[in-house]
């Protein structure tokens, strides 16, 4: 069995997406001839809130080696936070003492591709969100988002350059890869979405948790929206909002809308408010957990998942919605992925817009849509569609990009 090495600084007990997507990888890629070694950094060195139960889902069989890092509160004095740098020298330790096939390296944090050139083997990175983002692009030279921003365009040339493979949650995302280096051929990357766990589901109804984000007998129809607000997804929140006036019995909370602990401002409510819903729509803008965030999809008496205007929003996220299996309305760009799922799965009520059609045209639709969606019955959606759509089935197809990186 051939032997790669994930490069995860991050990983359980914290909680975070690319913590999902290490284990989920990690479990299912023994069955398609990849033993696997998790390479990360002792959980006393993170910043992010833990949960132990997470833990409980990393599969016994799994090898986890941790190194130490720079404490972020000796580094956070140079103005220095991401683990991905605190981690680099300690992990490349490590890493240069192992002896695997390959290594496959997801990101962020980003600073531990760097790691890959320095290996000697081949390896695949592997692109959750982009390193070079539109974060720091306004010139003003004074901020920490313009020099991380310089950083990352000096630094990501060389990873990317030699690396074995590209892959990235969506394909959109190898595209803002491929626009910012012309010379990467299409045929080095490969999008691999996260694809879905049912057994986090079965884990989560065995040992349930209490909710605190609403009062479930106060006589109202709560629904809930679980993730990040989209930067380019405020048109379709306000499309939704519009719709939303005329169901008095509703009450709408948004949650995890940042990628911050510690939020330092909320980005739903100040629209909600001017737009006269703020005693009917709440935001908690933290990220929680990633059990919690199942479990208020499960718990909630209707689901909303918000899209936006960028086409290639990736699928990926519609599966926990739709696994929760209660009332879900999806407002979605007709060309992305999601539609496709929504419609051949009957997994929700669907509600599509286009660039000529803009989402806040959609608002009639959208306010027949929650009242729609209430008709939802689990046992009328296709769940069989959801076999290509796996955990297992997404890291067959990473095993396979690992296979010719080897073989080539």
């Amino acid at each position: 069995m051939k032997q790669v090495v994930i490069v995860a600084p991050s990983f359980a007990p914290a909680s975070n997406p690319p913590t999902q997507r290490v284990r989920f990888f990690g479990r299912h890629l023994p069955k398609f001839g990849w033993r696997p070694t998790v390479l990360t950094v002792d959980p006393r060195f993170y910043e992010d809130r833990l949960d132990p139960e997470i833990s409980a889902l990393v599969p016994p069989d799994l090898e986890v080696r941790r190194t130490s890092a720079w404490p972020a509160q000796l580094t956070r004095r140079l103005g220095i936070g991401d683990l991905g740098i605190r981690a680099y020298w300690p992990m490349r330790r490590v890493l240069r003492t192992m002896r695997p096939d390959l290594v496959f390296i997801p990101g962020p944090p980003w600073h531990t591709f760097l790691l890959g050139p320095a290996m000697g083997v081949p390896y695949v990175l592997d692109y959750i969100d982009p390193w070079v983002s539109s974060a720091g692009a306004d010139g003003r030279w004074w901020t920490k988002a313009f020099w991380y921003r310089q950083m990352a365009l000096a630094l990501e040339p060389r990873a990317v350059r030699h690396a074995a493979h590209i892959t990235a949650v969506s394909d959109g995302t190898n595209d803002g890869v491929r626009a910012q280096y012309p010379w990467l051929a299409a045929d080095r990357c490969t999008g691999i979405p996260y694809g879905i766990e049912p057994s986090d589901f079965d884990a989560l109804r065995a040992r349930p948790r209490p909710q605190h984000i609403w009062d479930a007998g106060d006589g109202h129809l709560h629904l809930v929206s679980v993730g990040a607000m989209l930067p380019n997804g405020y048109e379709t929140l306000r499309a939704l909002l519009a719709g939303l006036r005329g169901e008095p019995r509703i009450r709408l909370h948004f949650v995890g809308t940042t990628y911050e602990a510690n939020p330092r401002a909320k980005l739903v409510e100040p629209i909600a408010k001017a737009m006269g819903l703020g005693d009917i729509v709440t935001e908690h803008p933290a990220r929680v957990p990633y059990l919690d965030a199942l479990n208020l999809l499960t718990s909630a008496d209707g689901i909303v998942a918000l899209g936006s205007s960028e086409a290639h929003y990736t699928a990926s996220k519609i599966f926990p919605s739709i696994f929760a299996r209660r009332p879900l309305l999806a407002i979605y760009h007709e060309a992305s992925s999601v539609c496709d799922i929504v419609r051949r799965s009957r997994g929700g009520t669907l509600v599509t817009y286009s660039d000529t059609h803009r989402a806040e045209s959609r608002t009639p639709e959208i306010a027949k849509g929650l009242h729609d969606m209430f008709a939802y019955d689990p046992a009328d959606v296709c769940w069989d569609i959801f076999n290509e759509y796996t955990a297992e089935r997404m890291t067959e197809r990473l095993a396979a990009v690992f296979d010719r990186c080897v073989s080539s």
